[in-house]
């Protein structure tokens, strides 16, 4: 028998008058390795908070066990304490032995990791563990997770990282919990299978609600067809052997109506099934102000790239070809943002076709001001008709009422969308994206995927995450000791 470990009974968490979440029972059991995802929003921190007991919610939790606990954002000097480290940990996600102010983002995140996974607990809380992680360190922490045993429930956008380690996904809508068995790709599968019952059920509700109605008309037609023929009876002088006959079509016209009646009660019982979305296919045509013939729009010749004393490219040669979607990979520190912005500034060795026009998407580079609305910010910046802009917002799911909402009142994973949008609608040929998945939703990344294969232009991002790389990338380089060589998608 499992041995339960934490149960929700009943939870209510609201932050003001919203309601975050509504959770009627949930449990996890020992050895349960849990991948908690949903939208931006959603209450998934929120819900690692309250299992902590960093939240008190309306409700019952249960907890047989103590949790560790990773937080998204804190602050390094507040879960410093150097007597309980692992240094031998601490080595391996190779954390320099430097004052703790001086480290780097993804240094930072590891020396938190170092910190929390130092002491063991029955149970392991994580939320975002691999923002600002390179790949290396990723394999790294998974490698060490595997060995843990207990209850570990992590919150996290990393396909991969979701697929090596969860058995089980809780998915947060809505305010509500589902779980579903297996890793990510288990999950995915079981939800298409989900859609295509919901297909074949939309598709019975429309088949039963057009037989219905049809029927109700053909019934009211025979109902008022027997009412005039009984009228029409009625106005005659009717002998006594045929006054039967004049009730017996009375009996018949009530029949028809109570007939149509209890059609229409059936109808009013059919359960409704709302179709889905679609997301429209995005086309993105060529603006003749961008239009590039150039076979490598964006080449290098003997680049020498440095960072102080450390030399991060050593005379390297590249050409990136046009309509490429070319991933730059590598370790942190390894150069990957100084060399896009070596490229975007046209430095030294960087050989740019004289049409190339740039558009950068920088994460939390966009603040949005003012009470002009979404689709008129989009449309005074854009060269491509308003079906396409719109089509866009579609495929980074604005519902179309959303289109009409001032800047001012965007919330962060809303700006966080609408940059995305702009990147896509400014007249350009060559897209740089610097880690444009940090902290976007799964549905958010999955969107930004089909933009990038769809757009028509040359593509040069990095990424850590390999899911986003593999599924998006035509050629990736990977920066190592000086050098950028062209590798294959299984050696990412």
């Amino acid at each position: 028998m499992e041995n339960l470990t934490v149960k929700l009974t009943n939870i209510k968490q609201n932050f003001g008058a919203k309601e975050v979440l509504s959770i009627k029972e949930l449990s996890a059991y020992e050895n349960d390795r849990i991948g908690i995802i949903g939208e931006n929003g959603q209450g998934k921190s929120t819900l690692l908070q309250i299992i902590y007991g960093d939240l008190t919610p309306e409700g019952t939790v249960q907890k047989e066990i103590e949790f560790n606990y990773f937080p998204q954002i804190a602050e390094i000097d507040e879960l410093f304490h150097i007597d309980m480290l692992d240094w031998e940990l601490m080595s391996q996600f190779a954390i320099p032995e430097n004052s703790v102010q001086t480290l780097s983002g993804g240094e930072t995140s590891k020396f938190r990791l170092a910190q929390v996974l130092s002491t063991y607990q029955m149970g392991l809380l994580l939320d975002e563990p691999t923002t600002h992680l390179d790949q290396k360190s990723v394999k790294k922490l998974v490698e060490e997770l595997r060995y843990y045993y207990g209850t570990l429930l992590f919150v996290s956008h990393d396909r991969y990282f979701l697929n090596q380690l969860a058995d089980k996904i809780w998915e947060v809508q809505d305010g509500k919990v589902v779980e579903y068995e297996g890793n990510y790709d288990a999950y995915k599968q079981q939800k298409e299978q989900e859609e295509i019952e919901r297909k074949r059920e939309e598709e019975n509700y429309l088949q039963e609600k057009k037989h219905l109605e049809t029927a109700i008309v053909k019934k009211k037609e025979q109902a008022e067809k027997a009412s005039k023929v009984s009228n029409k009876k009625k106005q005659q002088s009717i002998r006594p052997d045929r006054l039967s006959s004049s009730k017996q079509k009375d009996t018949v016209q009530k029949s028809i109506q109570k007939s149509a009646k209890s059609m229409e009660s059936r109808l009013a019982k059919l359960q409704e099934v709302t179709p889905n979305k679609n997301k429209s296919e995005i086309i993105f045509p060529t603006p003749k102000s961008v239009e590039i013939h150039n076979k490598y729009p964006v080449r290098g010749e003997n680049v020498k790239l440095t960072a102080g004393d450390k030399v991060l490219l050593n005379q390297v040669d590249f050409q990136f070809g046009l309509g490429k979607k070319i991933a730059i990979v590598g370790d942190n520190g390894s150069g990957k943002t100084t060399l896009l912005d070596h490229i975007v500034n046209h430095k030294e060795g960087i050989v740019l076709s004289p049409k190339v026009v740039f558009s950068i998407y920088r994460q939390m580079d966009y603040k949005f001001f003012g009470e002009e609305t979404i689709l008129s910010f989009l449309l005074k910046r854009t060269e491509y008709p308003e079906s396409l802009v719109r089509s866009i917002l579609n495929n980074l799911n604005f519902a179309q009422f959303e289109l009409n909402k001032p800047l001012s009142a965007l919330s962060g994973g809303e700006a966080t969308r609408l940059s995305i949008a702009l990147l896509f609608t400014r007249p350009s040929n060559v897209l740089i994206l610097d880690e444009p998945t940090n902290f976007i939703d799964l549905s958010t990344i999955e969107a930004l995927e089909k933009l990038m294969v769809n757009y028509k232009g040359t593509v040069l991002f990095t990424s850590h995450d390999s899911y986003f790389v593999k599924e998006v990338a035509d050629e990736i380089y990977k920066m190592k000791e000086a050098k950028l060589p062209l590798i294959s998608k299984e050696n990412i």
